[in-house]
């Protein structure tokens, strides 16, 4: 009878100490928006309008996820939308994935479709669902519904949160509002003597949500036909030569230098908790076998 109460007594603690550790385990990794943006006063009408549409909860119940955040000033053209189409707006700057800016340059094509929170609904249609994120020239990231012909109007800004691979907040710079979600807003014009306005969306069919690849880089210089450039005398050549080769060469930029460090994972806590809950099972159990 006393060794059967002491094994029953050694089991009942294993349990017990087990489901304390995963309950631990569980708290950790567990998504808090609210806490997370509210050292960020930049982002506070964002976070109030998580709450007021309801998707605190549905963000907190996520282990990874991505926002693209909205400061208080560019959200400012979409807080007097209906609560229908505001939510759905911000359920496209959710996306279902970890993104952090080191992540975004190593993606392997120029262009990608992400998948966003408002997919989940089942309501979503020609790609509604998805936001598409492209690479442009001199290594800028732009933002746009994936839906066909929608612009790209969110650039990144910078990164505000990054803690692997559960949680990143993404500033842009435009509210993205899919066709259909109401009328759209579009990028600010770019300032005087700058080449381009901001790009469409690539075309893509909806039965075919995966990224995609442009045929050519925006970015590549034409160069000049032989016959356009004027023909040089031999003296000049051998001037010109010779201060290129005084001259001291540029140094060359360093976009990383700008990229910010990651905060200390939540995951490797999970794998220590979850080293300590094996080390207790197995302590208990040779002290119940003796």
């Amino acid at each position: 009878m006393g060794v059967s109460a002491n094994a029953n007594t050694g089991a009942f603690l294993v349990f017990f100490i087990a489901a304390i550790l995963l309950a631990l385990s569980t708290t950790c990794t567990a998504l808090n928006i609210t806490k997370s943006l509210a050292p960020y006063s930049d982002y506070s009408t964002l976070s109030d309008l998580f709450s007021k549409t309801k998707l605190t909860d549905a963000i907190n119940r996520r282990q990874t996820i991505t926002i693209l955040a909205l400061d208080n000033n560019s959200i400012q053209s979409i807080t007097d939308r209906s609560s229908d189409e505001l939510r759905k707006i911000l359920m496209n700057h959710i996306i279902l994935d970890y993104y952090d800016r080191q992540k975004i340059q190593k993606l392997g094509k120029k262009s990608a479709l992400l998948t966003t929170l408002y997919q989940t609904t089942g309501s979503a249609i020609n790609q509604q669902g998805f936001v598409n994120i492209t690479r442009i020239a001199r290594g800028e990231v732009v933002f746009g519904s994936a839906v066909k012909g929608a612009p790209l109007v969110g650039k990144l800004l910078g990164s505000v949160i990054a803690q692997p691979f559960n949680l990143s907040v993404l500033h842009i710079s435009t509210p993205i509002v899919a066709p259909g979600f109401g009328d759209a807003i579009l990028a600010p014009p770019p300032p005087p003597g700058s080449s381009k306005p901001p790009a469409a969306a690539p075309k893509k069919s909806p039965s075919s949500p995966g990224p995609s690849e442009e045929e050519e880089d925006e970015d590549e210089a034409e160069s000049p036909s032989p016959s356009e450039s004027p023909a040089e005398s031999p003296k000049a050549g051998k001037a010109k030569a010779k201060s290129r080769s005084k001259s001291p060469p540029e140094p060359d930029s360093d976009n990383d230098d700008n990229a910010e460090e990651p905060t200390p994972s939540a995951s490797s806590r999970v794998v220590w908790l979850r080293v300590g809950v094996a080390a207790v099972i197995g302590l208990i159990a040779s002290l119940v076998a003796l």
